[in-house]
């Protein structure tokens, strides 16, 4: 099932940009009449008070970049089952870029989001009582480790518009990772045996790439051309933190990260998000001035 996401998301991701060739080749056609506003011979009171107004200002396809920051919440998800609790780590801040864009000439709110992120991952085992005895679970002695992880990811970013200074954005996709640093830790209360070699150190039986699928919520206040975007993304990586033999080759153990994030980003709006663009505007005088040279001719 995970292989068969991948494709679709991808599809969903390219889907979002407009086709370069097919835009060169084709323009949207465009109702003047609609575009440029024109005053009748003759103004009278009854006309003004039939004008109809536009309700909605048109949406371009636009571009914004900007920066982002938070804080991460390691979780982990283990098989077989083990006793986890979310774990704060900071600071998380990455880049990113965003295309919005119309897909099909239809929906419009749909774009897609390349970026680079400063992450973790780990877990953290909490205490848990059975008979009145309280237990600590651990991996070879250690009950708590977190990784730094620089990533990538690729998301299909979709927005709903709530008025025009209040957006709802969501987001799905994909991301990459290299495991750079470790930290475990002891917890001297439970006498486990464990190496102290290994407390910042990784193991050759340890998975040092990650991937998986992420996917986020948000808020968007849209102050032209900036824009503040509030929100909280989840992760699930489809690679464990050791190999599934580490412990026997006979039984299988996994260990995949599980994480959320919560962060605050500032945008710059690369392109206007409202009205025309240069290129628009030009091509409309254009048309304008050949539709009322062809009127004269008539």
């Amino acid at each position: 099932m995970r292989k068969a996401v991948l494709p679709v998301l991808l599809f969903l991701s390219l889907a979002a940009l407009p086709l370069s060739a097919q835009d060169g080749r084709k323009k949207k056609a465009i109702d003047l009449e609609q575009e440029f506003f024109q005053l009748p011979d003759s103004v009278t009171n009854e006309y003004l008070d039939n004008t109809p107004l536009p309700q909605k200002a048109r949406i371009n396809d636009y571009w914004i970049v900007g920066v982002h920051g938070g804080v991460s919440l390691q979780y982990g998800y283990f098989n077989p089952p083990r006793q986890t609790r979310f774990h704060p780590n900071l600071p998380v801040w990455g880049v990113s870029i965003t295309r919005f864009a119309t897909m099909m000439n239809t929906f419009p709110n749909l774009g897609m989001e390349v970026g680079f992120q400063h992450n973790y991952e780990g877990y953290h085992f909490r205490e848990y009582e059975v008979e009145g005895n309280t237990y600590r679970q651990d991996v070879d002695g250690y009950h708590e480790a977190y990784m730094e992880v620089p990533e990538v990811f690729i998301l299909t970013h979709g927005h709903i518009d709530m008025g025009q200074y209040v957006k709802i954005n969501l987001k799905a996709g994909m991301f990459g990772g290299y495991r750079m640093n470790i930290t475990r830790f002891h917890d001297h209360t439970y006498p486990v045996a464990f190496d102290p070699d290994y407390a910042n150190a990784f193991k050759d039986t340890d998975n040092r790439w990650t991937y998986g699928v992420q996917g986020g919520l948000g808020l968007g206040l849209m102050l032209d051309p900036i824009e503040v975007h509030l929100g909280v993304q989840v992760k699930w990586g489809w690679s464990s933190f050791y190999k599934p033999d580490v412990a026997s080759p006979y039984y299988y153990r996994f260990a995949y990260p599980l994480d959320g994030a919560v962060t605050l980003g500032v945008y710059y709006q690369l392109t206007k998000r409202r009205g025309h663009t240069r290129s628009a505007l030009r091509r409309l005088a254009r048309e304008y001035l050949e539709q009322e040279k062809q009127q004269k001719d008539q």
